[in-house]
């Protein structure tokens, strides 16, 4: 009986879903952390609700032949990273007058709060997607690699032309 071949990187083919779920959680851990940091770097928020609402999880489907990632936080945090949702009850529109110029001068911004964007996800979340696919794509080829030195047979072959 044979030993099962590895790579020189320890991978086994055997073992391909599971290191592949074990690079999705470290991946996952990682990236909350850099969102959490992003949170803190741009000062978002006062009460610590974005930052303390990031979860992920690590998602199979039937089979584990798909492997899904998700990651959840507060739905105020799409508004302040794109720079809207700070504006007039709703409803309020200039129909109604008093109200709307109270709180809105002559070119409708609001007296007291400028919108601005705060990138906390979108340009990380673009980073992460691309370093995981980098670090998946490294995987599969390991794993590619330990399957075909598997398949190749031990005693050495002369190919003659």
């Amino acid at each position: 009986m044979s030993r099962p071949r590895r790579t020189p990187d320890g991978v086994l083919p055997e073992t391909f879903a599971q290191n592949e779920r074990d690079l999705a959680v470290a991946w996952l851990k990682y990236s909350i952390e850099k969102f959490r940091a992003n949170i803190k770097r741009l000062k978002i928020g006062s009460t610590q609700e974005l930052y303390n609402s990031l979860k992920g999880e690590l998602l199979s489907s039937a089979g584990a032949d798909e492997l899904k990632i998700r990651l959840s936080y507060a739905v105020h945090g799409m508004f302040v990273d794109m720079g809207v949702g700070r504006g007039m009850a709703a409803g309020v529109t200039k129909a109604h007058g008093a109200e709307y110029r109270r709180r809105r001068n002559a070119q409708g911004r609001l007296h007291r709060h400028e919108r601005r964007a705060k990138r906390w996800f979108s340009k990380q979340m673009g980073r992460e997607t691309k370093r995981l696919s980098e670090l998946a794509s490294e995987l599969w080829g390991q794993v590619m690699l330990a399957s075909v030195e598997a398949a190749v047979p031990a005693e050495t072959t002369t190919l003659t032309f």
